[in-house]
């Protein structure tokens, strides 16, 4: 009887808890994960069943889950091994194929959002990856959507800059040094 109810009030975000996984860990991994958030968030409302279960609740569940994950203490070791089209999104294979301009540029942004502190990772993850806005973002993460979005300004800058770098070192021209 309780699995039941639980089933029913989770299955309307079960949809969001994978696709946030799999924007976390990598696709090969997402299930896998999502599986881990809704076990204990089994546990955690059988042990009490008055608590209500939002979506919020179960992202933040999953989330902390996947975090969890990339430190290590679940099943890395396939993810980590996997070549980076298995990981990639259904949006970086949208942008073309292996060889294209977009493809390499696809590649270079998802390079320099792995680079990113790891709050900020998570946040434009979330967002951009997972579909989140900043008030699920917030209710998902514990803090105020106005923080998300601050995080994600900074976030955004940091990308810029270090998407901008290598653009920028190549188009200057070499300097001729001379011996004096």
């Amino acid at each position: 009887m309780d699995y039941e109810r639980f089933v029913a009030l989770v299955r309307p975000s079960l949809r969001a808890m994978v696709r946030v996984a799999a924007s976390l860990v990598g696709m090969m991994d997402a299930e896998d994960a999502a599986q881990e958030a809704l076990v204990r968030a089994w546990q955690s409302w059988q042990a009490d069943p008055s608590r209500p279960i939002t979506t919020a609740w179960l992202l933040r569940i999953t989330i902390n889950g996947c975090l969890n994950w990339q430190k290590g203490h679940f099943g890395t070791h396939q993810r980590r091994n996997a070549s980076l089209e298995h990981h990639a999104s259904t949006a970086l294979a949208a942008l073309g194929a292996p060889g294209d301009e977009s493809h390499a540029a696809a590649l270079d942004l998802r390079h320099a959002v792995d680079q990113l502190p790891n709050d900020l990772r998570v946040i434009v993850l979330l967002r951009y990856y997972g579909g989140l806005d900043a008030t699920q973002i917030g209710e998902a993460r514990g803090m105020p959507p106005a923080t998300v979005r601050t995080h994600l300004r900074r976030a955004l800058q940091l990308l810029r800059e270090r998407l901008q770098a290598p653009a920028a070192q190549a188009g200057e021209p070499e300097r001729e040094t001379t011996d004096g």
